[in-house]
């Protein structure tokens, strides 16, 4: 799994975050990886660690946006074509979007969701913060693509912090159950559709 283009991340850099996401993916935590262990899986000298990270820390903080960098232009891009095309059609074709870019990303993904809820505080920003800009984004596209006119932007924002952690919680369960896969598209679907909804019959009454 390549998380980055080559451009992004030196070689060196790349392998040892790829290293640790594949030690990470199990349920192990970034904080009780060695920097021994994580050269051996990269297949690296212990040494190239400190050419490109000072601490075990910036290596998950850097893992975690490499991820994202990734993630947040491709579901704008998605979010714009459906919307383009079909505009009800926004909601079902971001959520495929999104767990089937956990699942080509499984290691980071797995990462990302132990960490949420570590020991680590640094990475538990980490992940909290790339999540807010995934959540913003999604919110700014709502309302350039004027999807829900009525609802004002701070509704909006909320709704879409509201959906993005309800994805990424569930994308653990897209991962590890095939054959659920499909229904969590359509359940992810109906959430994101009854949270605007809702949301619109809410600021009638308070009309």
């Amino acid at each position: 799994m390549q998380l980055a283009s080559e451009l992004e991340l030196a070689p060196g850099k790349r392998k040892l975050i790829e290293a640790a996401l594949r030690l990470t993916a199990g349920g192990r935590s970034f904080a009780s990886l060695g920097l021994r262990e994580i050269a051996r899986e990269a297949g690296l000298n212990p040494n190239t660690f400190y050419r490109h990270f000072d601490t075990l820390d910036d290596l998950a903080r850097e893992a975690v946006e490499s991820v994202s960098r990734r993630l947040r232009p491709m579901l704008r891009r998605e979010r714009w074509l459906a919307a383009h095309d079909e505009p009800h059609s926004v909601p079902r074709r971001a959520c495929a979007a999104f767990f089937a870019f956990a699942l080509e990303n499984r290691e980071a993904f797995l990462s990302a969701l132990a960490e949420y809820h570590g020991t680590s505080p640094a990475l538990r920003e980490a992940v909290r913060v790339n999540l807010n800009e995934v959540s913003a984004e999604m919110a700014e596209d709502v309302v350039q693509l004027k999807l829900m006119p009525t609802l004002t932007r701070e509704t909006v924002e909320e709704i879409c912090t509201q959906i993005v952690l309800q994805l990424f919680h569930l994308s653990h369960e897209f991962i590890g159950n095939a054959v659920q896969r499909e229904s969590l598209i359509d359940y992810a679907e109906r959430f994101i559709v009854r949270l605007f909804a809702g949301a619109v019959v809410l600021a009638q009454h308070e009309a």
